[in-house]
């Protein structure tokens, strides 16, 4: 699996399990993408849900028939792509989906201000559903954009390499601002 935004590619299950369990056993909430594309397996999928993850997600596009079943006891949350519509999102809620990532973004835009029309986009999923929206961070988010996004309608911010960067010197200089400003929106 090739991650877009990052340019990080990933092996299948049995090539990256002891990766993924020296991750599992920090013992802090912890999601799987489970494949794209042709690469989504659900013997793959009900394999991984033997370990303790918080979720599982992939694009909606590619989600066979049996992802909410497959993953048993671990919450299915998709993402929904560009072109996939708060209607779209409120058909696999029912269907058992149980949070919706949010892409707001073609890849072509990845790095872009955070614009109006992805508040639109976030207020309308919003009202079509009741699960978790985690936004991700495809667009060049300031820390500022955590308390718009989240009075949008979404619950949580997944940031990235757009914001964070590639190496963990990048990361230890941005990621404290998000953290302040996060902290800045809790309600006691």
């Amino acid at each position: 699996m090739h991650h877009r935004a990052s340019g990080h590619s990933f092996g299948p299950w049995n090539d990256e399990r002891a990766n993924i369990d020296q991750i599992l056993d920090l013992g802090l909430p912890v999601g799987l993408v489970v494949g794209s594309g042709d690469r989504v397996d659900v013997r793959t999928i009900r394999l991984a849900a033997e370990r303790p993850f918080a979720y599982f997600d992939l694009y909606a596009s590619e989600m066979p028939d049996e992802y909410v079943d497959a993953c048993g006891t671990v919450a299915p949350m998709v993402a929904l792509g560009p072109d996939d519509t708060p209607e779209d999102a409120a058909r696999l809620e029912r269907a058992g989906v149980r949070a919706f990532e949010v892409s707001t973004l073609r890849p072509e835009l990845y790095g872009s201000p955070l614009a109006e029309s992805t508040l639109e986009r976030i207020r309308a999923i919003r009202a079509s559903v009741s699960v978790p929206l985690v936004v991700p961070s495809q667009h060049r988010l300031r820390p500022d954009d955590v308390a718009v996004l989240l009075g949008a309608g979404a619950d949580a911010v997944l940031l990235g390499a757009v914001v964070l960067g590639h190496d963990t010197s990048s990361i230890s200089e941005v990621l404290p601002s998000f953290i302040e400003a996060a902290a800045g929106t809790r309600t006691n």
